[in-house]
């Protein structure tokens, strides 16, 4: 029991003792409370909540400008494909064109074609007078009229004369006429 006794008193011994250090901390935590209180104090919880509501309105208008770009974005990709595509037909277009050297041939072709086909109409005979149209002074002359060896008729030879004759029965040159008069 005396063990007892002497715990119980040693117990108090030190409950009564002061710790300087102890209360030098709780002073400084009161003190510090209090200036957070009065922080705290001119704090407006109103207009915090106020703002935060009008962020988080700003936001979901965002959110809502970002999906409206973004669908503008998906078209301008789904236009950007299709001028790709485009662009691929092109390259093919160009890869299959003719070289300069194709078309420099082709071009004489064409020519040495024209030129055969000038000769075929020299040797034609367009108005149906017996005389090519090559050596035919007149190439118009009426169907079925009697022509002399420069393709005239004597009405033709007599409008020559008086002067009252079109400029291409008068003409010594060939004119090509496809109307076959």
């Amino acid at each position: 029991m005396k063990k007892l006794i002497l715990i119980i008193v040693t117990i108090f011994g030190f409950l009564s003792c002061e710790n300087p250090s102890v209360e030098d901390g709780l002073a400084s935590l009161e003190e510090s409370l209090a200036e957070l209180q009065a922080a705290m104090a001119g704090v407006d919880v109103d207009q915090m909540l106020t703002d935060v509501s009008s962020m988080q309105t700003q936001v979901e208008t965002m959110q809502i400008d970002i999906d409206a770009y973004n669908e503008e974005a998906a078209g301008w990709l789904v236009q950007i494909e299709d001028i790709l595509s485009d662009l691929a037909g092109l390259q093919v277009i160009i890869d299959n064109a003719a070289t300069t050297e194709q078309t420099d041939a082709l071009l004489a072709d064409v020519q040495e074609i024209s030129a055969m086909i000038d000769q075929l109409v020299l040797i034609a005979d367009y108005d149906a007078d017996g005389v090519i149209n090559g050596l035919d002074q007149c190439p118009e002359t009426i169907l079925g009229a009697t022509v002399n060896n420069s393709g005239c008729s004597v009405a033709q030879l007599e409008a020559i004369a008086s002067g009252t004759a079109s400029s291409t029965t008068t003409s010594s040159t060939t004119t090509s006429s496809t109307t076959g008069g």
